[in-house]
């Protein structure tokens, strides 16, 4: 992920205790990352830093838009997400070892921290599994009509064309007990 400086805390500088920070993720920071399924967007980032001695606990929340594909009709559209994450910094050491996502180590000697990739991993977490057009009134997904009628044309001539295997059949005289 290419380092964008505007997502770059200089931590070295803060006093200690609490610090705020606003975020905006527009598709500029999208259109660089081959691999995402996200390519445009538009979503704040509000981030309470909290600085100690020793470590900072970040708490990130996350609101706006994503532009995807419906899971329906296969047609674009705005999904509006939201989401609430924390990342604990540890200044210093080398504890390696730990199996927590929300717990990262840094050296002593660093002394700013680039949160491009923790932004990108905590926009994709707040995608929901199930990506579908908002409901109408009826309370029935807003699909394209269109595209759905032509979708189910498709799975009504794959079920017709689908046989079942005939080893089912066989299985299916076992008598259990």
């Amino acid at each position: 992920m290419q380092t964008r400086k505007e997502y770059i805390i200089q931590f070295v500088s803060l006093s200690l205790g609490e610090h705020k920070f606003d975020f905006t993720v527009t598709d500029k920071f999208f259109e660089n990352l081959d691999y995402s399924e996200i390519k445009q967007g538009n979503i704040i980032v509000k981030l309470n830093l909290l600085k100690q001695s020793q470590m900072m606990v970040l708490e990130f929340e996350i609101s706006g838009t994503v532009k995807t594909i419906c899971d329906l009709c296969a047609t674009d559209f705005d999904l509006p997400i939201e989401g609430k994450y924390k990342l604990i910094v540890k200044v210093g050491g080398n504890d390696n070892t730990n199996d927590d996502d929300d717990i990262i180590t840094i050296a002593a000697n660093e002394h700013q921290l680039d949160l491009s990739q923790y932004l990108y991993e905590y926009i994709t977490l707040s995608l929901p599994i199930k990506r579908t057009h908002p409901l109408d009134k009826k309370g029935k997904p807003s699909c394209d009509k269109k595209m759905l009628k032509q979708v189910q044309q498709f799975l009504t001539k794959e079920e017709k064309t689908e046989s079942t295997d005939p080893r089912w059949n066989d299985l299916k005289k076992i008598k259990l007990n």
